[in-house]
């Protein structure tokens, strides 16, 4: 659990936590219960209900599992109101929240771009694919960095100003994700934690939601077979296809990278033997690799 601070009125606070929305409004916890009046805050790890000093509810964004819109009675009339479900650990009964609070359209927005919106290579090649040439570089360039300066965009694209990154982003990105995803995909953010790193980022554009991106791993499948005069190397390769792999063999080693834009990565295999630089032969069905590599001098 990380240290707790006091900021904004929110009790409890850890370190490198950030406030997204806060307001003055109302919850209940069952539809025959009655409103009471609260504090709610949205940060990039909670949804927190508030009176006074006091927390009533603590959900974690990793947690939520739906948001809908409802009609309920509040007071003496209909008032439009946020129904929240989430996994609870304590009682899987009670796993649903009523709140409403001003502003509840950008409240909604912003906690389905927080905890219920999943990004992956083809969520960004749909967008992408809507984009001119300027606008698909900055949108992979966010996949593979996750966030960057204004001036390194438009660096990037050798853009005449910041003007023209900014009108690429919310006229052209940002309203073909929405289209797509019901949401834009890139937000700026005067101030936010990379929760990758750690580190504190100013002024930053970045690339929202839950980042699915398929990294290798140690527990996926990857065998190296030693035959008579080759060797055989199968691996699994997820979001590629085999005109975006290259290998690079070096004695008894070989370096399998993927060129593809925003699925960048590279793995150094050591191998049991040398290997004829020029033998590579490589397949890909399925997700799973084959390399067949023949011995020097065999």
């Amino acid at each position: 659990m990380g240290k707790t601070i006091k900021k904004a009125g929110i009790p409890g606070l850890q370190t490198g936590e950030q406030t997204i929305l806060q307001n003055q409004g109302a919850y209940k916890s069952s539809p025959r219960s009655g409103w009471k009046i609260a504090r709610c805050f949205l940060t990039n790890r909670r949804f927190i209900i508030c009176q006074g000093s006091t927390i009533r509810f603590n959900i974690s964004l990793d947690d939520i599992t739906d948001l809908m819109v409802d009609n309920v009675h509040y007071v003496i009339s209909k008032k439009r109101s946020l129904r929240l479900f989430y996994n609870s650990k304590k009682d899987s009964a009670k796993n649903r929240i009523w709140f409403v609070t001003p502003d509840l359209d950008d409240w909604k927005k912003k906690i389905r771009q927080a905890s219920l919106l999943n990004v992956d290579v083809a969520t960004v090649e749909k967008i992408a694919a809507q984009l001119d040439h300027d606008g698909q570089d900055i949108l992979w360039y966010l996949w593979d960095k996750r966030h960057a300066r204004i001036d390194q965009l438009a660096e990037l694209i050798d853009a005449p100003n910041h003007m023209h990154v900014l009108m690429n982003i919310r006229e052209t990105i940002n309203p073909f994700a929405e289209k797509i995803i019901g949401c834009p995909i890139l937000s700026f953010e005067r101030s936010r934690v990379d929760p990758e790193t750690g580190e504190a980022v100013s002024f930053s554009w970045w690339l929202i939601g839950k980042y699915d991106k398929w990294v290798p791993s140690d527990d996926r499948l990857l065998d190296i077979f030693d035959e008579d005069s080759c060797i055989q190397v199968v691996m699994e390769v997820k979001g590629i296809e085999e005109p975006d792999l290259k290998l690079d063999v070096e004695k008894d080693q070989i370096a399998v990278m993927s060129v593809k834009t925003g699925s960048t990565w590279k793995e150094i295999i050591d191998l049991p033997a040398e290997i004829d630089p020029d033998s590579p032969e490589m397949h890909l069905k399925n997700n799973l690799l084959e390399i067949r590599l023949f011995k020097r001098n065999q």
